[in-house]
């Protein structure tokens, strides 16, 4: 987002030595680039991105239509003055609104009710506004002929919106590559309202904003069939495409939460859930390797380039830390004077590595897990090591005795 927010500022000020074809051309770009992220924004059922891209799309047809770029009256001055207040209201507002979809009709007739009150209001600023009112909004942030187009409660609204998204970029506690797009467009379209004389330039730009977007559901999409969404781990899919960079060199643990089933059964869904992600952010802690949820309660680690006697220190660490680890369970009696019960949760592993029988990873998977069945059938929390030609290797929880 950075290069292309760095290559629609340098290519604007090249622009003036674009021919005359290229800059025609580019007029159009924005319809063509805003229909491909659209459709795309529908067929993956995203409102948020679809409306952004919309309201792109209006400023681009309304600048055409009335040429607003060249305003030579006080109708075209107060209508860019309107617009460019209204674009960064709509993308704020786009972004604060829960996303709920394109086919939730009570949603859509909402979210229409918004742009038809917007119409209204612009038109009755257009027709009734008092003069001394005109003069204001129309105001420019600053005298000069470097900032000539954008007022002065424009240039607020920008600051407030790019305020705001940086906040909630602050805020979150996971990468959403669709947030630090809006704040892109914020900045990018203020700096081509601004500029708007020149001609092209607010094309240019709005068709990078349009890719921006168009990139932000591609990794959103790719996000989501990666991702697993509780664990916030990689899935089962991100662990299959793994394989086919692997090399003959590598460990498979496949690891599982010891009586699972019997701990959901008695505290809940919520508590279960509580203890999967409480597993999955240890995990994800592991050194040398990387973690997935394979599904369920069952995990995978995967080592490139290393033996099992290198992994298992690690695969001892990462079973000790989520020992350590305690879950309380709540109440349900929320007037109960009684402290929240809290449990400790303990994990199996089985770790294997390729060998003369076990060659594909799904082998060498399926090796890991008949060592993860004798972790199991020897008493659990503990690794296995499975070897085909050799005893398996076990390790178990140290208690604070001394060796002898």
């Amino acid at each position: 987002m950075v290069l292309l927010s760095g290559l629609a500022i340098w290519q604007s000020f090249a622009m003036l030595k674009w021919p005359q074809t290229w800059l025609s051309l580019i007029e159009f770009a924005p319809y063509a680039m805003i229909f491909v992220a659209a459709f795309i924004s529908i067929w993956l059922n995203r409102m948020q991105p679809l409306l952004i891209l919309l309201s792109l799309l209006a400023l681009h047809t309304l600048f055409t239509l009335f040429n607003l770029s060249e305003p030579t009256s006080i109708g075209q001055t107060l209508m860019l003055a309107l617009l460019s207040f209204l674009l960064p209201l709509n993308l704020l507002l786009w972004l604060l609104l829960p996303e709920r979809g394109v086919q939730h009709l009570g949603y859509n007739f909402f979210i229409a009710g918004l742009v038809g009150a917007q119409a209204l209001t612009v038109y009755w600023l257009m027709t009734e506004l008092p003069l001394a009112w005109v003069e204001w909004l129309t105001l420019p942030v600053m005298a000069g002929q470097q900032i000539y187009h954008l007022s002065f409660a424009a240039s607020l609204m920008f600051l407030l919106a790019g305020f705001v998204i940086s906040l909630q970029l602050y805020l979150q506690n996971s990468l959403r590559v669709f947030t630090h797009v809006c704040l892109f467009a914020v900045l990018l379209s203020a700096f081509a309202i601004n500029q708007s004389m020149q001609p092209g330039l607010l094309a240019w730009v709005l068709t990078l904003v349009a890719f921006m977007v168009l990139l932000a559901l591609i990794f959103d999409a790719h996000h989501i069939a990666y991702t697993d969404e509780l664990t916030g781990l990689r899935g089962r899919r991100a662990l299959m495409e793994s394989f086919m960079g692997l090399g003959k060199r590598y460990s498979l643990a496949m690891v599982d939460i010891d009586h699972f089933k019997q701990f959901n059964d008695t505290y809940g869904h919520d508590i279960g859930d509580k203890v999967l992600k409480m597993v999955a952010q240890t995990l994800d802690t592991v050194q040398g390797g990387k973690a997935y949820r394979y599904g369920g309660e069952e995990f995978t680690l995967l080592f490139p380039r290393k033996t099992p006697e290198q992994v298992l220190p690690e695969l001892d660490r990462l079973r000790l830390a989520v020992a350590h680890q305690v879950v309380t369970i709540d109440n349900k009696d929320k007037k109960s004077k009684k402290a929240p019960k809290t449990v400790n949760v303990h994990i199996s592993m089985g770790v294997a590595e390729p060998d003369g029988q076990h060659q594909t990873p799904q082998q060498v998977m399926k090796f890991a897990d008949e060592g993860l069945y004798r972790a199991k059938r020897t008493g659990r929390n503990r690794v296995v090591v499975s070897k085909a030609k050799a005893a398996a290797k076990t390790s178990k929880a140290k208690t604070a005795k001394s060796k002898a």
